[in-house]
């Protein structure tokens, strides 16, 4: 198991009123991994930040790791010890 800490902002800082979350994930876990371990976590989240009955963030969060910005696909594999901040995009409108 690796550990991850997550950067809450925005909307999901408030949610959550932490600034980080630590998940523990398997070594190699995707970023949807990721969304169901928050999901899981923190109930809060979704509907809010993540999408209602899905692993996967909602269309104005991006997470943003070691500098560049992914939304919640199955093809990154996170990295233990990697800079993982879940950020707000846009406003939406």
């Amino acid at each position: 198991m690796a550990k991850f800490n997550v950067e809450m902002f925005g909307l999901s800082k408030e949610i959550t009123e932490l600034r980080n979350v630590e998940i523990e994930l398997n070594e190699g876990a995707s970023l949807r991994d990721l969304v169901a371990a928050l999901r899981r976590k923190i109930p809060a989240l979704e509907g809010k930040v993540i999408r209602i009955g899905q692993d996967r963030l909602t269309e104005q969060y991006v997470f943003n790791i070691d500098g560049r910005f992914y939304f919640d696909s199955d093809k990154v594999q996170l990295s233990e010890g990697s800079s993982i901040r879940l950020v707000l995009l846009s406003t939406g409108g």
